[in-house]
């Protein structure tokens, strides 16, 4: 598919919900991508106005190449991993900032990682195929020999998410966000947003708890937990 028409499909809401995370990863990680959105985005403004007031559209090959520049750094800038939300009528709940969260950073694993590497590469191979279940086999049998291994903690977490089993992902991330000698733990960061992706009475204020806990410690995740605090909180 050209990449126009990709753009125009997602703001259509023409794509599937799997095409549409793939378009929200792209944009994350893709900057010439996201200056090809704003470009878009801008054009079509223009393209309105024209029209409202019955004239013919400026053609988008008109538009100079250091204002689509401009606007696009300025989008990044200003509203940082989210800015294409501002576009929407109405801001993103906690639940989409989650899913948008987990589909930038951890729906796509690198293929080496610490520990047994062979296992758990095996298991990163399985995720980035979208082979879930064959991955949770993967994770789950390296904590049944090693059950405080923090990589297959997280990453069975992680499965468990996206296949939607939530309690065990809850269990596999609480876990991991007990363990007081890792560097960098996400744990507690993780488990709030299982929480979040529940959505059982009581879930959100023990996600909210969780989540003030992350940036009261400093912990990993603290930039993206004051983001769904005050959207928690706006809900």
């Amino acid at each position: 598919m050209k990449e126009l028409e990709w753009i125009d499909d997602y703001f259509s809401g023409r794509l599937s919900p799997v095409d549409r995370q793939h378009f929200e990863a792209s944009l994350l990680k893709n900057t010439p991508f996201a200056q090809t959105v704003a470009f878009y985005l801008l054009a079509r403004q223009v393209a309105r106005k024209e029209t409202r007031r019955n004239i013919k559209p400026l053609p988008v090959r008109r538009l100079p190449g250091w204002v689509v520049g401009a606007v696009a750094a300025s989008l990044v800038f200003l509203l940082g991993l989210s800015w294409y939300f501002w576009l929407r009528p109405t801001p993103p709940s906690a639940t989409e900032l989650v899913e948008h969260y987990l589909t930038g950073n951890y729906y796509h694993l690198p293929t080496t990682l610490d520990g047994r590497k062979d296992s758990l590469t095996t298991g990163a191979h399985y995720v980035n195929e979208g082979r879930w279940q064959e991955a949770k086999a993967v994770f789950e049998s390296i904590l049944e020999r090693q059950p405080d291994h923090p990589d297959a903690l997280k990453l069975a977490g992680l499965v468990s998410l996206r296949l939607g089993q939530y309690d065990q992902a809850i269990d596999r991330f609480h876990r991991l966000g007990q363990q007081s000698d890792l560097y960098a733990n996400p744990g507690i960061f993780l488990e709030a947003l299982a929480y979040l992706k529940r959505g059982q009475p009581m879930d959100k204020n023990r996600a909210e708890n969780l989540l003030r806990t992350v940036i009261q410690d400093n912990l990993e995740g603290k930039d993206e937990a004051e983001q769904l605090v005050k959207r928690i909180k706006g809900n």
